[in-house]
């Protein structure tokens, strides 16, 4: 089994649960956890006072509460949505708000999905982990924490805050821009918390040491100001919280099973596969992509995707020698219809190859940003905000305009025999949300952008069965608990994008996004086995880095690029890893971008018995070997590890490599070290 529930945990939660989400009987007795303003008036005081019902059903999954409170006076409603899982120490909830009388209401202001503290002595120690976000830098998904630590004010007693408030906060209206929206409270004493915020607009998230014995997390949105008017009705970002004891990784592996098993996009009950992706530029002729397609299955690489980025659309000039610094792309879009010199019979026969070659499609488009002068500004200017700085905002929170695009990418990916759409997202859509909004309806412009792109998903994967979406956003900058249900990110960074990036920004990105995001995807540029061991992960993208100054086949032809053998060989090592990077996630060293020392982590699948350890020695590391203890193992079962570098194997017992490590060498600087180990015996 996976690292799972204990019957403490469970009971932690049932506790926790019962006391933010009573019946109305016990109404004021709860610590609600929810808050907000409303008529200026804090909703601690109001919420008691008003109208409660609710409803209890059952599930295997989950049970499910819906508590209801109304607003007699003008009409509010609030609805919450509370799921508490079975076989989890966890429970999730979302908020809406509905105006169900005849007027405008009392602004709603200062929303606070998540409001809740969590018991703690004064005198006792409390720490944030969280993480960087993405900003298109070596580290990205860098871990981060923060001391949440009482100051003694005098010999006799008394305590203050120190380090109060800590801000978490994303930023430019992209939920995970610079910050990640997850959390992980370590309380001395108590169990820890894990906590998740699905909104993919911006995310704010404060932690302090309450008044008196506690700690205080609140999230949410980070402006709300608003009326709503008859009949309207808004929800809030999803929170989860996740309840553990014990180390830190026990909580990041049982929010990783969290996800996978209730987020994770399924279609027919299973689990979308992390692919093994190969990407080419876009604008580049069909005849060239599909010789690539067949070039791969003629040679038996386990290629599963063939990826066209963007360049393939508009009107543009084309140009053979185009790369994504010097092609016309960012203006054309807006343009969604193949560029007819390149593709004169549209992306349909690219498509039917990779079909035809047992490979899923993968198509490129950006359609939240409109250039001027394109197909969308001339026909439908109804449709968009804007402009500001050059550019446009899809108005997703237009019903119109939303059903208008979704007709519109369906087409596109249907024709083309798309199989995983890749959404790009490069501005920051806040600026265009604040001009739009009128000072009594402030955060109602994201609000109904973020609602309207979850219909905008949900719609695509519902006429598209099995439909995989790409979550990019300049790489990695809207990954939340939202997203992460309805698509991946196969692109976690655009510091990929770059000529020549160093490996050891890969290796931190899978640390410290892996103790968080179970499925995604690194990248490997160039035909080296360092540089892909520093990719390897839940999937993997090979891409032919840009060459500027060589032919355009240089830079066009990925068999250029890498050799197939040793494609061969890399999509093998891959495909044989993928399933243990669905397991539980264990770092073996402190996450450092030094070059002067290693990388490593486990991955282990306690159900299958398997895992591997990644172990990578960095350019100016000292240091030949070394001993790391490995996680979860059986201690009393003897297993079988085995080196595919040199094919050797040898045995230990699950006792041995968790007390005293398992012994790597690695002669080379730098270098890696794949070790596969399987339970033989207990």
């Amino acid at each position: 089994m996976f690292v799972t529930a204990s019957a403490a945990e469970q009971a932690i939660v049932t506790q926790w649960f019962e006391k933010a989400f009573s019946p109305p009987a016990s109404v004021e007795g709860t610590q609600f956890p929810v808050s907000f303003r409303y008529g200026d008036q804090p909703s601690a005081e109001l919420v008691p006072t008003w109208e409660c019902a609710y409803e209890d059903q059952a599930g295997e999954a989950f049970d499910r509460r819906v508590l209801t409170f109304a607003d007699p006076a003008t009409g509010l409603e609030m609805r919450v949505e509370i799921r508490r899982f079975v076989s989890y120490p966890a429970v999730d909830w979302v908020v809406y708000f509905r105006n169900t009388g005849a007027v405008d209401t009392p602004i709603l202001a200062d929303i606070e999905a998540l409001d809740a503290s969590f018991a703690l002595p004064g005198d006792r120690t409390a720490r944030v982990h969280h993480a960087r976000g993405s900003n298109c830098g070596i580290d990205d998904f860098e871990p981060l924490v923060d001391a949440l630590n009482p100051t003694p004010l005098h010999p006799q007693g008394g305590w203050a805050r120190a380090g109060n408030p800590l801000v978490v906060a994303s930023r430019g209206g992209r939920s995970s821009d610079t910050a990640l929206p997850f959390f992980r409270l370590e309380m001395d004493g108590a169990p820890g918390v894990m906590g998740a915020v699905g909104w993919t607009g911006d995310v704010l998230m404060r932690f302090w040491r309450g008044d008196g014995d506690a700690v205080r997390a609140q999230a949410g949105m980070r402006r709300t100001h608003l009326k709503l008017l008859p009949g309207e009705e808004i929800r809030s970002p999803r929170i989860l919280l996740v309840f553990f004891e014990g180390d830190g990784m026990r909580g990041h592996n049982l929010l990783r099973r969290v996800i996978l098993d209730h987020y994770a996009p399924r279609h027919e009950g299973e689990l979308l596969q992390t692919p093994i992706s190969l990407a080419c530029w876009g604008e580049n002729r069909a005849e060239r992509q599909i010789a690539k397609v067949r070039w791969l299955a003629d040679n038996g690489i386990a290629v599963d995707n063939y990826w066209v980025d963007a360049g393939w659309h508009g009107d543009a000039p084309y140009q053979d020698s185009s790369n994504v610094f010097n092609s016309s792309w960012g203006g054309n879009v807006g343009n969604w219809y193949p560029n007819k010199v390149p593709y004169p019979d549209g992306m349909g026969p690219v498509g039917e190859a990779a079909q035809a070659a047992g490979m899923d499609f993968t198509l490129w488009l950006e359609p939240e940003r409109v250039c001027p002068n394109t197909q969308i500004t001339r026909e439908h200017p109804e449709w968009l905000l804007g402009p500001i700085g050059g550019n446009y905002l899809f108005n997703l929170g237009d019903p119109e305009a939303c059903a208008g695009l979704t007709d519109l990418v369906s087409r596109v990916l249907e024709d083309g025999r798309v199989t995983v759409y890749r959404q790009d997202f490069n501005m920051d859509p806040a600026p265009f949300w604040e001009a739009a909004d009128a000072p009594d309806r402030v955060g109602m412009a994201e609000i109904r952008h973020i609602e309207g792109l979850y219909r905008y998903w949900d719609a695509l994967r519902e006429r598209i069965p099995g439909l995989l979406i790409d979550n990019c956003s300049s790489g990695g900058r809207r990954i939340d608990l939202e997203t992460l249900s309805r698509s991946i990110p196969l692109w976690q960074s655009d510091f990929q994008c770059f000529l020549g990036f160093d490996p050891i920004g890969l290796q931190g990105q899978t640390h410290g996004l892996s103790m968080w995001v179970p499925l995604h995807s690194g990248a490997c540029d160039r035909p080296d086995d360092y540089a892909l061991r520093s990719a390897i992960g839940p999937g993997l993208v090979f891409c032919t880095p840009p060459n500027f100054e060589g032919t355009p086949e240089g830079y066009l032809t990925p068999w250029d690029a890498f050799s197939a053998a040793w494609l061969r060989k890399a999509a093998d090592e891959q495909k044989t890893v993928r399933p243990y990077y669905a397991g539980d996630f264990y770092p073996l060293l402190s996450y450092t971008l030094a070059d002067d020392a290693w990388a490593a982590w486990q991955c282990d699948r306690p159900d299958l018995g398997e895992g591997c350890v990644m172990a990578l020695r960095r350019p100016k590391s000292p240091f030949a070997s070394m001993a790391p203890k490995l996680h979860g193992l059986d201690a009393e079962a003897t297993y079988e590890l085995r080196d595919p570098d040199t094919g050797t194997a040898w045995q230990a017992t699950g006792k041995h490599l968790m007390e005293s490590g398992l012994s790597l060498s690695i002669d080379a600087a730098p270098g890696s070290r794949l070790v596969l180990y399987r339970r033989v015996e207990g």
